[in-house]
């Protein structure tokens, strides 16, 4: 459930303060009331670069890759035990990369 942002926080700041909060926040690719709220709650907000079209892709791919791997495994439990180990270390692998890119 979306909660709703009636309540609003004013504060004062010198330009070059400004400069570098609307920096860091579309660095972050967030509107600089989210950036804030975010640097309020968490105490730090890490900028995560936009992905070309070609990384999109790529992204997708990992992921319909786990999703498939995670399926081949739990038909595996049944047929062959032992297999199962193998498919989940890659699919942690494949988790672990698509984490470095998001």
């Amino acid at each position: 459930m979306k909660k709703n942002k009636n309540d609003l926080i004013t504060f004062r700041c010198t330009a070059s303060e400004k400069k570098i909060i609307y920096t860091l926040a579309e660095k972050c690719g967030m509107k600089v009331s989210e950036y804030c709220r975010r640097q309020a709650k968490h105490g730090k907000v890490f900028a995560i670069p936009k992905l070309n079209s070609n990384e999109i892709e790529y992204m997708r791919t990992l992921k319909t890759y786990s999703s498939h791997f995670n399926r081949i495994s739990n038909l595996i439990k049944e047929f062959d035990p032992s297999l199962v180990e193998e498919v989940r270390a890659l699919v942690e692998e494949f988790t672990e990369l698509q984490k470095r890119l998001i």
